[in-house]
């Protein structure tokens, strides 16, 4: 069976069960608050940080499958985000939302280990993408508009600097 007939029977599949999936990305986000909350009843609040970062993991992790599920439909088989189910469409962002609110009524998010990872990952991404960006812009013409070979040298070495600090902050050791 090829990729995309593969591809092509999941998103029937989904579209045919987008309501059960919509309610259980909602479950997702309100159930993972409530056994947080439960959680943190307890004698230390670890066990409900510990779900916490579980719940907030898991949600990032349906909405960014979802974004690859966009690029595979708009590269693979021509399609936008407007021929998808609407119902489809709102589940990762639903659950997102349900698991960052509900979570937020438990624990203030800057206390949760997953929320700084992924803030640092994401300041990663964004570093690599806007230094790919901006030397696609320049093509070969850099050195001229940087001011010669040993400017551009410096501030690539700085560059590479930040992204190797930004690197080790994201997926490094903790500590």
């Amino acid at each position: 069976m090829p990729l995309r007939e593969i591809f092509a029977t999941l998103y029937l599949w989904a579209d045919a069960h987008a309501v059960a999936i919509l309610m259980a990305a909602l479950a997702w986000g309100l159930g993972g608050a409530l056994l947080a909350r439960i959680g943190k009843a307890g004698q230390s609040d670890r066990d409900g940080r510990a779900i916490a970062s579980v719940v907030i993991g898991g949600a990032v992790l349906v909405f960014v499958m979802a974004v690859m599920a966009f690029a595979v439909a708009q590269v693979g088989f021509n399609k936008g985000v407007l021929d998808a189910n609407v119902l489809l469409l709102a589940a990762p962002l639903l659950c997102l939302l349900a698991s960052v609110v509900g979570i937020h009524w438990v624990f203030p998010l800057s206390e949760l280990a997953t929320v700084h990872t992924l803030r640092d990952v994401a300041v990663f991404i964004i570093a690599c993408a806007a230094g790919l960006w901006s030397l696609s812009k320049f093509r070969g013409w850099g050195v001229v508009f940087l001011g010669g070979l040993g400017g551009i040298v410096v501030i690539g070495v700085m560059a590479a600097a930040l992204l190797r600090v930004l690197y080790r902050r994201a997926v490094g050791r903790s500590g």
